[in-house]
């Protein structure tokens, strides 16, 4: 059933090293929450504003990721973080968000000066 709906899910280097950083029951259900985006299903997820969404857990653990398609993602998560620090980690998913959106177009626009049929 599942087998033809599946999305794209990279992750930034920054959501690796928070991601490493978790307990193994946190990585866990990181990683049961992400195996669900792919296929579609973002429970417990909010909009935050330009382009940028949050899951979240009852502990106070949060993701957060956009759901704009770059570079053959269809979701990237950004970053991750807790309650206590949540304005803090919002403002640092945006400007990972935007730096990851400037470099694929900075790469697509070198693709397309490096193509001889331009």
């Amino acid at each position: 059933m599942f087998d033809k709906l599946s999305l794209a899910l990279k992750e930034t280097e920054e959501f690796r090293q928070w991601y490493l950083s978790l307990s193994d029951i946190e990585k866990t259900k990181v990683d049961a929450r992400l195996d669900n985006m792919k296929y579609g299903f973002f429970a417990k997820s909010r909009r935050l504003g330009e382009g940028l969404f949050e899951v979240k857990w009852k502990n106070g653990m949060r993701v957060y990721y956009s759901r704009k398609r770059i570079d053959g993602a269809d979701v990237i998560a950004l970053w991750g973080g807790f309650k206590g620090s949540q304005k803090k980690d919002i403002d640092k998913a945006r400007r990972i968000k935007r730096r990851y959106e400037n470099e694929f177009k900075e790469k697509k626009v070198k693709g397309k000066a490096k193509d001889p049929s331009s």
